[in-house]
């Protein structure tokens, strides 16, 4: 009997740590793809919330890259005193310089 996969992402993932601001708030990604990343915070709104984002990557340019991100949180979980939340991204952007 074959066991069904409840794997439901378009791409697959890869494992990353980079700065995330949402709001106010900071935290760090653990993974990310074309379509979806998963990072944690201090708090996250519900599942279903839209949600904007920004990701901060390490160029090897002298200038940094941003990527600004509109998406929908999937869902939500208590990770070690931080939220763990999952997001589908919907529209994104590349910027460069910190801000």
């Amino acid at each position: 009997m074959r066991k069904e996969s409840t794997e439901r992402r378009r791409a697959n993932r890869r494992p990353v740590r980079l700065p995330v601001e949402v709001g106010p708030d900071r935290g760090w990604t653990r993974d990310i793809s074309p379509s979806g990343v998963y990072f944690e915070t201090a708090r996250a709104p519900a599942p279903g919330t839209p949600i904007r984002f920004t990701v901060f990557w390490k160029a090897p340019s002298p200038r940094p890259l941003r990527l600004e991100c509109q998406g929908r949180i999937i869902r939500t979980e208590r990770r070690a005193g931080m939220m763990g939340v999952a997001v589908a991204i919907i529209a994104s952007r590349w910027l460069e310089g910190p801000e």
